[in-house]
């Protein structure tokens, strides 16, 4: 093989990797977003870049499950309230009901901001 054909041969493989590199960034982009990637730490990034029905309805699960977290925190609560008794029972009795409600209205706002991004979701999906 002479110099110049391997020189050739080397620009034709660098350029098909770049390529093939440039193909996968360009996918990852423009592949759906998931629900199980949004998390506290990056749901303000997702919710400033979101543009797509996917993107929304991704965002739409993690406010779903984000309601649902809450709701089972207010029944943990419920449970622990009825546990203690004696003296303390009123003290443990009443921060538990304060918790309660703090989560039952987290569980309505998540559920609701949920509601609106299923509801961006269908409008892009039209």
């Amino acid at each position: 093989m002479s110099r110049e054909s391997r020189r050739a041969s080397g620009t034709t493989l660098l350029v098909t990797a770049l390529a093939l590199l440039a193909a996968v960034v360009i996918g990852s982009a423009n592949s759906p977003a998931r629900a199980d990637t949004i998390t506290d730490d990056n749901v303000e990034a997702a919710l400033a870049s979101a543009k797509t029905a996917a993107e929304h309805q991704a965002l739409a699960e993690y406010f779903t499950a984000k309601s649902k977290q809450a709701q089972a925190n207010v029944q943990k609560h419920r449970t622990m309230s009825g546990l203690f008794g004696g003296k303390s029972s009123q003290a443990w009795d009443g921060h538990c009901r304060s918790l309660m409600r703090t989560y039952e209205e987290q569980a309505k706002d998540y559920a609701a901001l949920a509601k609106e991004q299923s509801a961006v979701a269908a409008a892009l999906a039209k």
